[in-house]
């Protein structure tokens, strides 16, 4: 009994994990990104019944994270947060030109919804390694890949890009700290 109750609630947690993912590769904002507008962007988070947070000043992004080729002038990015799974908090910005509302790269952050002081550090290899597995199956193999998570005594920073190609590209990272277990995922997904 107590081994059925074990194997259904791991089988459980792996489908709510790929379940939430799946929105993230859901056509109007994977497959059709380029054609991904502002009010469809809308119209999407508030179905996730996300709270819109968009800041009132200027906030950009760094060209490591997106490297913006053809020099588009970005608006402050809509904002919207959400509690994914009970686990998570997670913030999806989305960056887009004024003059056609165009969302030009979307940004997911992924913070720990603290119950405890200690951060639950395999929550977040599951949620990093599953992000992985599904940006492999949609852009292939990764053309670069950094892991420093498994030598750095304390701050670290693990990243992978998908940037072959003439489709989407992506930027999965993974920020964090030995010493302490703090953890923070960050996925960027742009075309140009």
């Amino acid at each position: 009994m107590r081994k059925t109750f074990y194997i259904t609630t791991i089988i459980s947690l792996i489908l709510i994990s790929c379940v939430t993912n799946r929105e993230i590769f859901q056509a109007e904002r994977f497959a059709d990104f380029n054609k991904l507008t502002v009010p469809k962007a809308d119209k999407i988070e508030l179905g996730f019944g996300s709270i819109d947070k968009t800041p009132k000043h200027k906030i950009s992004i760094g060209e490591s994270i997106y490297p913006n080729e053809k020099k588009y002038k970005l608006e402050t990015p809509k904002t919207y947060n959400r509690i994914e799974n009970g686990k998570f908090e997670l913030e999806t910005e989305y960056f887009y030109t004024a003059s056609d509302s165009i969302v030009r790269v979307v940004m997911y952050e992924w913070t720990e919804l603290r119950k405890t002081n200690k951060s639950d550090t395999q929550k977040f290899s599951k949620k990093y390694d599953g992000l992985k597995k599904q940006l492999t199956s949609k852009l292939g193999e990764p053309s670069f890949v950094e892991i420093a998570s498994d030598t750095a005594k304390s701050n670290f920073r693990d990243g992978i890009k998908w940037l072959n190609g003439k489709g989407n590209k992506a930027y999965l990272f993974m920020l964090g700290s030995n010493s302490s277990d703090y953890r923070k995922i960050r996925l960027a997904i742009y075309n140009e």
